[in-house]
């Protein structure tokens, strides 16, 4: 990690499209969970939103065990086609112990899909982080874990235009779901910096006081808080979860704090708070921003 570095937006390998937040207005039902061991870790939380009549959540990975790990890190692209891309895949050495993640869960090409960033401690003690596939297991107790499932969104995985790469994008659906809070679901599109996508969304569906939750994406390196000065991880990408609240006083965040653990290139695990600005996304973001009220 160094203190000095500037980034710098990445230049993807398609057309940069006009609409830079693709958001959605819904109701959310926060419930926690204990997934089941044994279970691949996507299915436990399939069994949770079908349950619940949903199609589509964010979760908050709190803690717990997994007999399986199988995960990736960001990676350069060797061959000029994309931006940035994935390392080999990766196995932990298990049983490893969730330290926190955040997942997205939807469908690609039909079928239940999940995109995951998650820390834990593998079984020799050691911090690591990563993308994890669906091949990744509960391990022989539950997983503890908090979803919000939508009740007007839908989202869907698919390969992105300007960046070629896999991303999910929110969609409107009506479900007959009991939800409890006002939310908004948004894809963030490359360059965004990841306080201004928070602050707009607010703006747009005039909340005054907001929790981040369950929202995971890549940034352009990171800008981290460090005493009266910064820290930058290395890019070109980190894999990151974010967790944090926000308030607004006219169309500016009087207050925000936003908590990340971002992955870097070499598998190195940073956390800490955000910066206000040098946060920009930089493949796509999962944005999952809930009105807090009184």
């Amino acid at each position: 990690m160094t203190t000095s570095i500037e980034l710098k937006p990445l230049v993807h390998p398609g057309q940069k499209g006009q609409q830079r937040l693709e958001s959605v207005a819904t109701g959310t039902v926060v419930e926690r969970l204990s997934l089941a061991p044994g279970r691949r870790l996507v299915d436990a939380i399939d069994e949770a939103l079908t349950r619940l009549g949903a199609d589509s959540g964010q979760v908050e990975l709190l803690g717990g065990p997994l007999s399986r790990v199988s995960y990736c890190i960001p990676a350069l692209c060797t061959d000029g086609s994309r931006a940035a891309w994935y390392s080999e895949t990766f196995e932990a050495v298990a049983p490893a112990t969730i330290v926190g993640g955040s997942a997205t869960v939807g469908h690609r090409e039909g079928e239940r899909f999940m995109h995951c960033h998650a820390a834990w401690f593998d079984a020799d003690g050691a911090l690591r982080g990563g993308h994890l596939w669906p091949d990744t297991v509960v391990g022989a107790t539950p997983v503890d874990a908090i979803l919000h499932a939508f009740d007007s969104v839908a989202l869907t995985s698919g390969v992105d235009d300007e960046t070629a790469m896999p991303v999910f994008t929110p969609a409107p659906v009506a479900l007959s779901l009991s939800s409890s809070r006002r939310a908004v679901m948004t894809r963030v599109r490359p360059g965004v910096e990841i306080h201004d996508a928070i602050r707009r969304v607010m703006i747009d569906a005039g909340m005054q006081t907001a929790s981040v939750r369950g929202s995971l994406g890549s940034l352009v390196g990171a800008t981290l808080i460090r005493g009266d000065g910064k820290a930058v991880a290395d890019g070109p990408a980190t894999e990151v979860t974010i967790a944090g609240h926000a308030k607004l006083e006219g169309d500016q965040l009087s207050r925000a704090h936003v908590s990340v653990c971002a992955i870097d290139r070499h598998g190195t695990v940073h956390t800490g708070e955000l910066a206000e600005h040098g946060n920009l996304v930089a493949v796509t973001f999962e944005l999952l921003v809930e009105e807090i009220s009184g």
